[in-house]
This record gives C-alpha cells, structure tokens and sequence, in this order.
C-alpha cells in the first residue's frame, strides 16, 4: 500500500503522522514496518475522520500520547495555511482519552506552540514491583491507554531497565507502559516507553504523558499545584497543574512543534 506521511518533531519526540486511511486492523502492523525502516522514528500516529472533533488521531498502540495531540494539531494548521503569531484552539479526538482534547496552536517563526489539555490521571498510586531483584514501592500513575512507573534516577542502566519494563508490562492492563527515570533536583527525565502490539521498547526524546505523569504525581505527593519545566534530551516541556478542592483538576503540556515535509512510501506487509 502506498501512504502519505508526515515526520513531525515536538520537541523531539519524532513522531510518524500517517494521513492516508489506514484500516485500523492493519495499523499495528504498518506502524512496527514503518519503525523498523525509520529508527529515527519514536512513534507512529494515524490520522482519521471524527464525528465531533476537527479529526481523530489513533496512536500504534491506542494509547493517549500529549506530543502526538500537539504534532496532529501542528499538521493540521499547516494544512489550514494559520497564519504568523495567530492562535487556532482545536478539539481533537485522540486514541486514549475518554472525552475530546483540547489543543492551542501558535504559529512562530520556524515552528509552532502546542499546549494539550492532558486526560487526569486514573489514578496515582504506590505499587509494589521488582527492581533489581528486590520488591520495591514505586509511584506508578496511569492514563487511559498507558501508565508511568516512576523510577529514580541512576538506579538502572539502559538495558537493565528495558528488560525491567518489559518484565513490569503485563502487570498493567494498558497497551502502553513507561518507565521514567527521574531527577529530581534537575527536573530531568528519561523515559523509555514499551507498546505492548508493536513489541517496541523507545527511548523517547521527549514524552509528553510523562512528563504529565511526573506532574501529576508531584501535585498529589504536595497537595499543591505544580508549574514544572520538565528537561528531557528533546528539550523542556512546560507542565502546569491546578488543584480543586484538593484534588487534581487540570493539567496541561506545553512545548514546540517541528513539520517535517509530506512524503510518500509503499509499505510491504
């Protein structure tokens, strides 16, 4: 089959828009060839029709992903020629969220702003798991299609902790399941993400639900709310958080969007 692709950047988390029609059955598929040809490539995203949003966006493993939101809103922008320095608000339909999304985009110079509306977590909460060969109480927050083991910082290598995430991945229930190593005194994430369909484990650049996750789980730890800037390797992404009546109520991502240009490939299934 022959599909139109867009590479997009937001802030580094390089993500695959697929704009040709792609029957959903055969979308995992096509997203683990297009991965294993483009390594480049983080994550892969299908564009649809919605009966109630500006246009669906189904990510590979049906999960909510915060930096696909921003990068499907980027494109579709661009496609609608918004000019400099103006704002577009859109609602957008996404894998993994319960409700419609959500989603400002600014066009500058070069790039463009994206802020998403995050889903609240469904729940963050301490969890008992191997690490290391020992059971240890980890904050795990989860999402609607992914949830987020958060793990300190220098406790596992890079390969120790691939094989952590995926012996940690039938534990959980959602498609998708990251494990974040976080540093806290400089605010710097590394999250490595598993997608249980494509069998694909990725170092991320940059990840926008952990970056939500981490926020999220800040927020409940201090029972205030939280204005974060989140270091990745792909760069910072601003998460602020709101309370309501001492309860999560809002939690929003900002970061920058980068278009690739719109190409066309055969994919051999």
């Amino acid at each position: 089959m022959r599909l139109t692709y867009t590479v997009i950047d937001p802030t580094g988390n390089i993500t695959l828009l697929v704009t040709t029609p792609v029957e959903r059955a055969l979308q995992r598929q096509v997203s683990a060839w297009l991965l294993r040809r483009m390594p480049q490539v983080e994550q892969v995203g299908f564009l649809e029709p919605s009966e109630y949003a500006a246009a669906r966006l189904q990510m590979m493993g049906g999960e909510f992903c915060g930096n696909g939101t921003m990068a499907l809103g980027a494109w579709l922008c661009r496609r609608d020629r918004l000019p400099l320095h103006q704002t577009r608000d859109l609602l957008l339909d996404v894998s993994g969220a319960p409700e419609a999304v959500n989603c400002s985009i600014t066009k500058v110079r070069g790039c463009y702003l994206g802020t998403v509306s995050m889903p609240l977590p469904l729940a963050v909460e301490t969890v008992s798991l191997p690490l290391g060969g020992v059971q240890t109480p980890l904050p795990v927050v989860s999402f609607p299609g992914i949830c987020h083991v958060i793990v300190p910082a220098g406790t596992l290598e890079r390969q120790a902790a691939r094989q952590t995430l995926e012996a940690w991945a039938s534990r959980f229930p959602q498609e998708a399941v990251g494990l974040l190593l976080w540093e806290e005194e400089r605010a710097f994430l590394t999250p490595l993400v598993y997608v249980k369909s494509t069998q694909s484990a990725v170092w991320e650049h940059c990840c926008g639900s952990g970056s939500a996750a981490v926020a999220a789980y800040l927020t409940e730890r201090s029972g205030a709310a939280k204005q974060l800037s989140v270091r990745q390797d792909g760069g910072a992404l601003a998460v602020v958080t709101d309370l309501r009546d001492g309860k999560l109520s809002s939690l929003r991502i900002t970061g920058t969007v980068t278009l690739g240009r719109q190409k066309k490939i055969d994919v051999i299934l």
